[in-house]
């Protein structure tokens, strides 16, 4: 994971003063990415990609133990709307229908 961007547009989304995300193309796609901080440390914690441009999120990468590492990502990798694929740290892959990207029941 990553440093938030200074360039980003940041959002204290709880109201104590800590910025919890940024939006900003993290992959130099052109596509507004999302950063989430949710220690308040200043560093990511999970990234959310819109790898197509279409408004969904396609990729997610999520650093669960603060290592600084991504430790789980999940795509959709038919572009279905559903999460398919996830693999962990230590390269184990799960292929299968996690949820819908925005019908509140993903990963």
């Amino acid at each position: 994971m990553s440093e938030i961007p200074a360039d980003a547009v940041l959002v204290d989304t709880d109201g104590d003063g800590t910025i919890d995300a940024a939006l900003t193309d993290v992959d130099g796609d052109g596509v507004t990415d999302a950063v989430l901080d949710t220690d308040g440390d200043g560093q990511a914690d999970s990234i959310a990609y819109d790898t197509d441009a279409d408004g969904e999120i396609d990729v997610i990468e999520a650093d669960t133990d603060g290592d600084g590492y991504t430790d789980l990502a999940v795509a959709d990798t038919d572009g279905d709307g559903t999460f398919d694929t996830a693999v962990d740290d230590e390269g184990n892959v799960e292929v299968g229908d996690f949820g819908s990207i925005d019908g509140g029941d993903a990963v």
